[in-house]
């Protein structure tokens, strides 16, 4: 703990104070004032990086976040969830070891810049730590029946007229939520009540779940755990005395890595 400490005030702290001074002079001051020594750039760079600053800036306004810091914090905690997304999907592959490595890269930045708590509902607390329960090799493959809509006309896709290698012009059209009916999203580029062409595919509809067995190896890679509950009894033994509630910090992502854990399975 003493030397994890150590390591946080003497590496990671100053990076984050240096990062949001840095952050705050790009994003507020105009690029004229900007020292270029302060920035460590060819003056070629300059321009360009006061224009990625300016449209973080109003990039963090557009999705309400108060200030760039805010929206960096979100991209970075995303990246990470892409890493491990990216882990689960090369798993057998030769690039697995790299997509590791690369998730323990992105998880220390997150930690080591912005700090991660441990999740606290339901008076428990939970491990939802995307790259420690990325090291539980555990899946979820579920038992189900569904009706197959077809993303056009909304009728049985193997007895509607449409083919699924044939494009057809659809107009859109927005859903009480946003998502749209030509990509299936909530933002994106096309407009309420304009024409595309689009390919018809399956929509699931009628869904009924039969049951949910874990698995080493789920179909859908990112079928995984979402959070576990944590141990009451051994955490209050870790930090020496029970939270109650109160924020635990969390550093594990910072330690070297300590291997898989293949789920036990009968």
């Amino acid at each position: 703990m003493e030397s994890q400490k150590q390591f946080l005030v003497k590496a990671w702290w100053p990076a984050r104070k240096r990062l949001r001074r840095e952050i705050n002079r790009r994003a507020n001051a105009s690029p004229l004032k900007i020292e270029l020594p302060a920035l460590r750039v060819k003056e070629v760079d300059l321009w360009n990086y006061a224009g990625m600053a300016k449209g973080l800036d109003s990039n963090s306004r557009e999705q309400g976040y108060a200030d760039p810091w805010n929206a960096l914090e979100s991209m970075a905690r995303e990246s990470l969830v892409r890493a491990v997304d990216a882990f689960n999907f090369l798993e057998d592959t030769d690039l697995s070891e790299l997509a590791h490595q690369h998730a323990h890269e992105v998880a220390a930045l997150v930690c080591g810049i912005f700090g991660c708590r441990i999740e606290y509902s339901d008076g428990s607390y939970w491990d939802a730590c995307r790259l420690s329960l990325m090291h539980k090799r555990v899946g979820m493959s579920a038992g189900f029946t569904a009706a197959r809509r077809c993303s056009i006309c909304e009728e049985d896709i193997d007895l509607c007229p449409h083919l699924l290698d044939t494009r057809y012009e659809v107009r859109v059209e927005r859903s009480s939520d946003g998502t749209c009916s030509i990509c299936g999203r909530i933002n994106c580029s096309h407009g309420d009540g304009e024409l595309a062409l689009v390919y018809p595919h399956p929509v699931m509809d009628e869904g009924r779940i039969h049951e949910v067995t874990l698995v080493r190896r789920p179909r859908d890679p990112l079928a995984r755990i979402t959070k576990l509950e944590l141990d009451a009894a051994l955490l209050a033994r870790t930090l020496g005395g029970n939270p109650d509630g109160r924020d635990v910090w969390c550093h594990r992502c910072l330690h070297p890595c300590a291997g898989f854990k293949p789920a036990p399975m009968g």
